[in-house]
């Protein structure tokens, strides 16, 4: 999944994850659990070793990973990553509303993110777009 916060990702992924029996690895789910555990400001490198702790335990199912992946060096990580659990097919699913949308729906959301970070993701984003069907996915799914 590839979007800005608000963008309507995670309602799509469980979308996908129905028709496809595919297991959905959130980064924002794995987020909440380190921060139930008592660490409210887990670092990257702790949410990145989770999620490749569940790409490993899912090894082999169908696999939504539902996060921004906004930036083009994110999105290089995770097809790797993939790669190396023999993850041959990599799809990027886009969904990529306008700014005004992403800002509406966070504002209906119980975790809600910072306007002026969607902001600056949703750019960031709209930036890297022009490359992302020469960035090594095998399909690209633009989802409207």
């Amino acid at each position: 999944m590839i979007g800005a916060p608000g963008s309507g990702k995670s309602t799509h992924a469980k979308h996908l994850s129905k028709e496809h029996n595919a297991v959905i690895i959130c980064g924002d789910l794995l987020r909440n659990q380190l921060q139930a555990t008592g660490d409210f400001e887990p670092c990257w490198v702790q949410i990145w070793d989770d999620i490749e702790e569940s790409i490993e335990e899912n090894c082999g199912l169908p696999l939504i990973l539902d996060g921004t992946h906004c930036r083009p060096d994110y999105r290089a990580e995770t097809i790797t990553l993939l790669n190396t659990y023999g993850y041959t097919q990599v799809e990027a699913v886009l969904v990529n509303p306008s700014l005004e949308t992403c800002i509406r729906q966070n504002k209906q959301r119980q975790r809600q993110i910072p306007e002026h970070v969607i902001t600056e993701m949703h750019s960031s984003l709209q930036k890297s777009l022009p490359n992302l069907y020469n960035e090594g996915f095998d399909y690209v799914t633009e989802v409207a």
